[in-house]
């Protein structure tokens, strides 16, 4: 009777362990990590769902733009300028209808880069 018992005991334990290590600790680990990249730019960013959402995809989008404004004014190359230009037209914000045309330009984007590409996410 006592061998039963035991038996139950340890079972017990062995299906608490299985289910924390399946059940409950992906779900306390579920961060993940993704880059984005180009040329000499970096940007990690952490989510904690299954995908990022849009609001931490446009900010991790605008850092990057950031990143590739100060790479544009060190070295100007065409390729990175475009890429700003077209995160800008994505991603940034945008204040009214003439500011599309306004901030056209790269320098103009580049001037009014803390304004346009706003890297600040809100979360619930």
């Amino acid at each position: 009777m006592e061998e039963r018992k035991t038996a139950a005991v340890v079972l017990g334990i062995i299906a608490l362990i299985v289910i924390f290590f399946t059940v409950i600790l992906p779900a306390i680990n579920d961060n993940s990590t993704q880059t984005l990249a180009f040329k000499n730019c970096v940007v990690h960013f952490k989510y904690n769902s299954r995908e990022p959402g849009p609001d931490l995809y446009r900010a991790s989008q605008n850092k990057l733009a950031h990143c590739l404004c100060k790479s544009y004014q060190q070295n100007p190359d065409t390729a990175v300028g475009n890429h700003i230009i077209k995160i800008y037209l994505e991603y940034g914000n945008h204040y009214g209808a003439d500011s599309v045309r306004r901030y056209k330009n790269i320098d103009s984007i580049i001037k009014h880069r803390n304004d346009v590409l706003d890297t600040l996410v809100l979360v619930d």
